[in-house]
């Protein structure tokens, strides 16, 4: 099991949102979290991942399992960084890797005959291979310009987009840090029609396991597995 929850409960304020649930995530499940507004998809999400705790009950999240989570409220990042950078955020080990090569580089140009910083020099290098750390600008260009960007917005500061488009690079991100368990809070909200088919085939043969909260029955019906349905707490 990646996560889920046992025999919780979580309260708002005197209104129980969810009560005694039990809910088992496991590897390579496509689920579709359904519900009318305001029964509490988001918030069990958000139990999740550990932005809410529950008042009962216990969250199970696997220690070595990890969670990517797409949400409306990410709209309120900004930065002056262009939307490639953003999206390469992705690869946060990598991105440190080019640093040390780079600096380990200018070193070696001032002392070529260091073995020690030759050797040092090399594993990196190495590291970067096994990554498959050069090809990570070519999959975030291919990701971005599949999600709709066009080749020229790239290096466009990402504060220059309205808030459909930062979902979009945000979305790309998340898909570049190919996390275990994926959850999408409305994922084709701010897609237009290419870009939602583009999604469609690229979860279709996501690794991991995905939860998408959505009221697009046909997005739905040909990515999902597997329904859990969110009902109101009786007599709350």
């Amino acid at each position: 099991m990646l996560a889920g929850f046992q025999n919780v409960t979580f309260e708002f304020g005197a209104r129980a949102i969810i009560e005694d649930s039990t809910w088992h995530i496991h590897p390579n499940e496509r689920i579709g979290l359904i519900g009318y507004n305001g029964t509490g998809k988001s918030t069990l999400l958000k139990l999740l991942v550990g932005e809410y705790q529950p008042s009962k009950g216990e969250v199970i999240r696997s220690r070595n399992t990890s969670i990517g989570y797409l949400h409306q409220d990410l709209l309120s990042f900004d930065t002056n960084e262009s939307i490639l950078q953003v999206a390469l955020g992705a690869f946060e080990k990598v991105l440190l890797l080019e640093k040390e090569i780079e600096e380990l580089g200018i070193q070696l140009e001032k002392n070529h005959e260091d073995e020690a910083l030759l050797h040092l020099y090399s594993d990196k290098l190495h590291e970067m291979d096994t990554l498959d750390g050069y090809n990570i600008h070519h999959k975030t260009e291919e990701i971005l310009q599949g999600l709709g960007f066009a080749n020229a917005d790239l290096q466009r500061p990402y504060k220059e987009f309205s808030g459909g488009w930062r979902m979009r690079v945000l979305l790309a991100k998340m898909i570049l840090q190919q996390p275990d368990l994926l959850l999408l809070d409305e994922p084709t909200n701010h897609l237009d029609l290419p870009s939602i088919e583009w999604l469609e085939k690229y979860l279709l043969h996501y690794q991991g396991s995905v939860v998408i909260v959505s009221h697009d029955r046909w997005f739905l019906d040909r990515m999902v597995t597997k329904i859990v349905e969110v009902f109101p707490c009786q007599g709350k």
